[in-house]
């Protein structure tokens, strides 16, 4: 029945005016009281990224005038910021003809013990992974920050068939909820009651945007002196009216640069329906509006995630990082711009380096 259903499905969409993209309602803004302030940005001449400013090249501006910082970590120290990759999969359970976490995370039973010593190895800096996983509306903590190559195996192997990892390998369950004006979609044509959000199949599918804010959320209590990125592996659907511009909004108020690897969609053969691949589109721009970088596989193998994390990783440490600790004050705490500038340096252009802080 079930797979008739679909067909039918199938056989709807393919007339359905509902395809095309239209109009979203607009983001939610979060707002996180912040102890310290880091703000990642990189230096580019050309296609080149600059590897050598110095603390006096850099002016942090506060609501637009100058202020102290006490932090600068740039590529060119030699002992640097810790830096954690925080990887979140989106394993939402198989649906017939459109999704099978499966198929897509192919790198589940080849990924090696050694393969995650090579990621986790020291450059200038040590590096930590932590784990999550998201399935229906439910985030689950797999890893937290480690170095440790058995553990982090053991936390990919058990991406997407935890039970196969043994007991508590399936994580500690984070609930979720939806953000302020957003709301479930439920199955059902496409009215005006379930706007851009109601993407094929998406009754299905599970809470992915609302689970990323989650990670992000987990990251805002961290509160310490490490720098980190957010990558995340999904389509970008899910089952709920909350938008990629969402998880944005908090990704930049707290200064954490999200890469975004699309799944499933690249190279399918099957079918390309506009809506979905609109609602992937927005999920991918995360990586340029928050200054990470975004990729598209249609299939995640080992060789494919290991490279993966050596870029981000490249990446990230290519990056410079200025921050401070706000004074603390007995008022109302205050929502502040802060933005990155160049004292000199003609010609060299800036790449992020811009949030909103509250303290």
């Amino acid at each position: 029945m079930l797979r008739a259903r679909h067909a039918l499905l199938l056989l709807a969409i393919g007339h359905s005016p509902a395809q095309q993209p239209s109009q979203d309602p607009e983001p939610v803004t979060f707002r996180t009281q912040t102890r310290l302030v880091l703000l990642s940005f990189h230096a580019i001449h050309g296609k080149d990224y600059v590897p050598n400013l110095k603390q006096s090249d850099v002016v942090l501006l506060e609501d637009g005038k100058p202020r102290d910082f006490s932090i600068f970590d740039s590529p060119a120290t030699q002992v640097r910021m810790p830096l954690e990759l925080v990887l979140l999969f989106d394993v939402n359970p198989k649906i017939v003809y459109f999704w099978d976490p499966e198929d897509v995370f192919r790198f589940v039973p080849e990924w090696t013990e050694d393969m995650s010593r090579a990621v986790l190895q020291k450059d200038t800096a040590d590096i930590r992974i932590s784990v999550y996983r998201c399935s229906g509306k439910t985030l689950y903590r797999v890893l937290r920050a480690s170095t440790d190559a058995k553990e982090l195996t053991k936390a990919l192997r058990g991406t997407v068939r935890p039970e196969f990892q043994g007991p508590g390998a399936e994580g500690e369950a984070i609930a979720l909820s939806l953000p302020p004006k957003r709301k479930h979609v439920g199955p059902g044509p496409f009215t005006k009651d379930y706007p851009t959000s109601y993407f094929i199949s998406s009754e299905f599918r599970g809470w992915p945007m609302e689970a990323a804010i989650g990670v992000l959320d987990e990251m805002a209590a961290a509160q310490d002196r490490v720098a980190r990125v957010f990558v995340m592996f999904s389509e970008g659907i899910g089952a709920t009216t909350t938008l990629p511009e969402d998880v944005g909004e908090e990704a930049l108020d707290l200064g954490i640069p999200i890469y975004p690897v699309a799944t499933n969609y690249k190279g399918h053969i099957l079918f390309t329906f506009p809506r979905n691949l609109f609602r992937m589109r927005q999920f991918e721009s995360l990586g340029k509006t928050t200054g990470g970088r975004e990729v598209e596989y249609h299939q995640i193998t080992a060789a494919t995630l290991r490279k993966i994390l050596e870029d981000f990783k490249s990446h990230a440490l290519s990056e410079y990082m200025v921050g401070f600790a706000p004074p603390s004050t007995d008022g109302t705490p205050k929502e502040h711009k802060l933005e990155i500038k160049l004292a000199s340096k003609s010609g060299v252009a800036l790449e992020g380096g811009k949030r909103r802080a509250t303290y």
